[in-house]
């Protein structure tokens, strides 16, 4: 469950490490790697003894049996590995994945200590990790990262579903070997691997909600070996459907409805994944991989918004003008996102082995959007009762199409060797070629009183390509000092070569090299205690927009400026402190973590409005505007409780305290970053009937509202966000050996997700407020799945 353990910090980018030659035992018991170690199951008794004094009994293992069964995964002790682990990392298993019946990453996600969820309440596509926005998070596909159409570098986690996914990891503080483009944090999404024997799963999933019909998916997973090569077919298809109800409105001073909108809104989603993976073992030394990954999402969206606007005289109060707007929306998106790798991996000698790595990805997102307004303005005279004055019909035809595409060829070389008793040494080169374009047409004609012809509206920042080529090499060594003391240092480099092009043909170029230490330190204080100490320093580099040389001509003005590119704008860099202690207990059933942890954020970037003396015009560019400062504390509890007199029972929760300080650049005031909870909180468990063959539980998401201030259009804008709970729950039944039937309801709350933001001038008068309201459906269902 949602339990902070530990991994080698070469799993997370899915480096092989060395294996020694029997005659070397005693370099493997020192420095231990994930692939080597094979744990048996643990008791399910509460026991004060150390593991290697308690011996097993069948009846442990039995019930460890009952519950859901985990096809493709070799049985794995986490709380073990978190206490052998030279670095501290998050590790999600297959049981935590299946349990809940999750649909997408996502789902999973929400549930893990620090995570935010971001986007419409009930799809859970941009994580948050730490509370910050989600251009601080970085995601990762088995050690890469992987292209999407989002401006701000993430990857909607959504799109992934559950039964391509091995496992997690959440990676708080990184090492040398991974991706430095996690200033929140690193998530890293390992797909499953080849087996080593015949495994075979077909899972068949059917949902409802209270408005929308049937809906499901299925996926299939089948792999073997046959002599020296193993494959595995894993694949599926699954339909989402999120429908929601929107209400706003807006009050002005004298607390009259300026504007109020409803709106209803389907959206369907149909998910086609294929994740096979073939691994072919040469000769004694060499092993060949080549895995493909096939990821697609085709999007409908159909929403009616009806839209009231009301005007009235000063001072009377009397009504002036009231505008009655229908608009209605069709959406339709498909992105399509594939990536072709494979990997040669040599053993050198009983030591040192080799890596080479080579893969093409791309994705395509192409968006068609068509907004249809019909409306009725009625005008009123000054006077007693508002009489009519005159009554006109309006409306106009908006169109969008646009289309991104984003290319990668990346390779890798990574050397592991041992030159000395207790050091390993990875040495590491990687470089890619990225190129990204954008094409965004929009058009708008007035169908009333006449058809006119479509007028272009396409912004200047709207079209533009970007060429990102970078090379990467990094040197880690992992040290044990002593028996209780192991030490991992790296230092990483990365350059970054960029050349963009606006629509107008305008191009600006770009270069940058960073350097980026790595320090995790480990102390064994007891056999069953770990503290652990790390420091790494870490980059936000800019969105692809921000950078393109463009020119958005408004009226020059405080509150509607120009909108400028900032082609010098700098990547923000950031060094993150950590420190934790771990305990576990009970024949490894239970385990506590307590981490806290301290960011310096440095050259922040953030969009800011001033008076350009050259052209005597207000423009709003993004820009370095100054530090900020992140910290925070984790905990996190999983524990057995026979203590209780429910040895079946295990209970799990954690909470993580948030905080951030950055300086409002206008009002020298300091606030948080932007959206950021006070904190967020998850509990739950799990209970086992051995006589019935079935487990159920539920967990419970906390997450508290905010208040976030952001300058826009030259005005202040006050959000304040009310808290979301969110309650899932299961019930699992083993029918037979290879059946097992899930129950589920997710949602179970129907989360709200409510706002008031109030507007205030640019000398700090009160303009108006709004209220915004949007509420996702309870969603129930079932899951079959056969062991064939």
């Amino acid at each position: 469950m949602s339990v902070a353990v530990a991994v080698p910090p070469v799993s997370a980018v899915e480096t092989e490490k060395v294996t020694p030659k029997a005659t070397q035992p005693q370099i493997n018991d020192q420095i231990p790697h994930l692939k080597d170690i094979q744990l048996p199951p643990t008791n399910a008794q509460l026991l004060t003894q150390d593991t290697e004094d308690t011996p097993e009994t069948p009846e442990a293992n039995q019930d460890a049996d009952i519950e859901l069964d985990v096809i493709g995964t070799p049985l794995v002790n986490f709380i073990e590995e978190r206490q052998q682990s030279p670095t501290g990392v998050i590790i999600l298993d297959q049981k935590e994945i299946q349990r809940f019946n999750y649909r997408t990453v996502g789902e999973v996600l929400r549930r893990q200590p620090g995570v935010v969820l971001g986007g419409p309440p009930g799809e859970d596509k941009d994580v948050r990790l730490l509370g910050l926005p989600k251009e601080y998070t970085q995601i990762l596909i088995n050690g890469q990262r992987f292209p999407d159409g989002g401006e701000n570098r993430e990857f909607k986690v959504d799109r992934i579903p559950v039964s391509l996914v091995e496992r997690i990891e959440i990676i708080s503080n990184p090492t040398a070997t991974q991706n430095s483009q996690g200033v929140a944090g690193t998530i890293n999404i390992i797909l499953k691997k080849a087996p080593d024997s015949r495994i075979s799963d077909l899972t068949i999933t059917g949902t409802t909600s209270e408005t929308v019909g049937p809906f499901g998916g299925v996926s299939l997973l089948y792999g073997d070996k046959q002599g020296d090569f193993s494959y595995l077919i894993s694949a599926g298809v699954q339909q989402r459907e999120a429908p929601k109800d929107k209400f706003k409105q807006t009050l002005d001073i004298q607390n009259r409805p300026t504007q109020t909108e409803r709106e209803n809104e389907d959206k369907s989603q149909l998910d086609i994944s294929i994740a096979p993976r073939f691994v072919w073992r040469v000769s004694s030394r060499d092993t060949l991989t080549f895995d493909p990954l096939f990821l697609q999402t085709e999007e409908e969206k159909d929403a009616t918004r009806n839209v009231n606007n009301q005007r009235f005289f000063a001072p009377s109060g009397r009504l002036q003008e009231l505008q009655e707007q229908t608009v209605k929306i069709d959406e339709d998106k498909t992105i399509t996102g594939w990536r072709l790798g494979g990997s040669w991996e040599r053993q050198l000698s009983a030591t040192a082995d080799m890596k080479l790595g080579l893969l093409f990805q791309s994705t395509d997102e192409t968006k068609d959007k068509v907004e249809i307004t019909e409306g009725i303005t009625n005008t009123f005279r000054n006077a007693a009762g508002s009489p009519l004055n005159q009554r006109r019909n309006t409306g106009t035809i908006k169109r969008e199409s646009e289309t991104k595409t984003d290319e990668e060829l990346l390779g890798t070389l990574t050397f592991n060797f041992q030159p000395w008793e207790n050091h390993k040494i990875i040495v590491g080169f990687e470089g890619s070629l990225r190129d990204r374009e954008k094409k965004k047409i929009t058009t708008e004609q007035q169908t009333v009183p006449t058809l006119t012809p479509a007028v272009e509206r396409t912004a200047p920042k709207d079209i533009y390509t970007i060429e990102e080529n970078q090379l990467n090499v990094f040197i880690q060594d992992e040290i044990r000092l002593g028996e209780k003391h192991t030490l991992t240092a790296g230092l990483r480099m990365e350059m970054v070569d960029n050349k963009a092009t606006a629509g107008d043909s305008s191009t600006i170029e770009q270069s940058g090299t960073t350097f980026n230490p790595s320090l995790h330190y480990k102390y064994r204080v007891f056999p069953t205690t770990v503290f652990r100490l790390s420091a790494a320093r870490t980059i936000r580099r800019p969105k692809f927009d921000d950078f393109i040389p463009f020119r958005d001509t408004k009226n020059g003005t405080l509150l509607q400026p120009d909108v400028i590119g900032n082609p010098l704008l700098k990547p923000e860099t950031s060094l993150g402190l950590e420190t934790g202690i771990e305990q576990s207990w009970g024949n490894n059933t239970g385990a506590f973590g307590l981490n806290a942890f301290y960011r310096w954020v440095d050259d922040k970037i953030e969009n800011e409005v001033n008076f350009n003396p050259e052209n005597n015009r207000f423009e709003q560019s993004p820009r370095n505007v100054g530090d900020g400062k992140v910290y925070g504390l984790r905990l996190d509890v999983q524990t057995r409780t026979p203590f209780l007199g429910l040895p079946n029972l295990t209970l799990f929760g954690n909470v993580s305290f948030l905080g951030s300080e950055v300086e409002d650049q206008r009002t020298r005031e300091i606030r948080r970053f932007k959206e950021q909870p006070a904190y967020v909180a998850n509990l739950g468990f799990d209970y086992v009937i051995p006589e019935w063959g079935m487990n159920f539980g539920l967990t419970y998401n906390i997450l508290p509202g905010f208040e976030n201030r952001e300058l826009k259009d030259g005005k202040t804008e006050v959000t304040k966000q009310a808290g979301e709970n969110s309650l899932d729950a299961y019930m699992a039944f083993r029918l037979a050996d290879n059946v097992q039937l899930s129950l589920f309801g997710k949602n179970l709350l129907a989360a709200e997700r409510s706002k008031d933001r109030t507007v205030f001038s640019s000398t700090g008068v009160f303009e108006n407020s709004r209220i915004e309201r949007e509420t996702a459906e309870r969603l129930y269902g079932i899951s079959l799945s056969w062991q064939f």
